[in-house]
């Protein structure tokens, strides 16, 4: 059977001005790695944590929630504050978007770039993305048909109550969007369902920052960060910073 390696955090210090990079639910940092080495070589700090329970065996998801993350989230912004870095942006993809927009309207950042971030969310749909990480991750592994069955029973058969405060996270980061006023970036790939084209749109215009810009990328799905458009967004967003 496949041993799986758990993913790690990723912390590249350069100049003072910080970059927390926020990966996306039922991933891990490899959402970032490659921005996180690309804004590096450009003189910025890069520091991109791992929510618990991510990165790993799926069970553990079975145990924290969005608060878990967030908390993840907070932790990580006063990491770099402990570091002494007074200038913060932060980038956040999907569930990390969400927490971008939700750390800026709590926190001083400099600026903020969001990718494919959901207005909304049904909490079985948030439920099956965790049934079918789980379900890949068993594949992965090489374990047989007949034990990936019996595992999968405490993900088919988990209650929908952590998914419901998810979906509520999610509306009430939404509806305080006139709180930010700092520049933001809101990307979205053209490839992706409808729903993200929508959101960067009602997100453009229900902030209140006088510099704001919306793109989508024509070859990109959700994982835009690792996606075909990549080197395009990354030199987009090293434009976005330098204003």
């Amino acid at each position: 059977m496949l041993n799986i390696l758990p993913a790690k955090e990723i912390y590249l210090q350069g100049n003072e001005h910080a970059l927390l990079l926020l990966h996306s639910f039922t991933s891990h940092t490899r959402d970032m790695k490659k921005v996180a080495t690309a804004l590096h070589s450009q003189g910025y700090t890069c520091y991109a944590p791992l929510y618990r329970g991510h990165g790993t065996h799926p069970e553990q998801l079975l145990h924290d929630q969005v608060d878990d993350w967030w908390q993840d989230v907070v932790q990580a912004h006063q990491f770099l504050l402990d570091e002494g870095y007074q200038k913060i942006s932060v980038i956040g993809l999907s569930i990390g978007g969400i927490f971008t927009l939700k750390l800026a309207q709590l926190e001083k950042l400099v600026q903020i770039i969001v990718l494919s971030v959901p207005f909304d969310k049904e909490p079985e749909q948030l439920k099956q993305r965790i049934v079918d990480y789980a379900y890949n991750y068993k594949t992965i592994e090489g374990k047989s048909p007949l034990q990936i069955t019996q595992e999968m029973e405490p993900f088919k058969s988990m209650p929908l109550d952590a998914m419901n405060a998810f979906q509520t996270f999610i509306q009430e980061t939404m509806q305080q969007l006139d709180k930010i006023t700092i520049p933001i970036a809101i990307y979205y790939g053209e490839r992706d369902d409808a729903l993200y084209t929508e959101s960067a749109e009602m997100i453009y215009q229900h902030v209140q920052s006088s510099k704001k810009r919306k793109k989508g990328f024509e070859n990109s799905k959700h994982l835009m960060t690792l996606g075909r458009d990549q080197e395009a967004l990354i030199k987009e967003m090293m434009d976005f910073l330098q204003i």
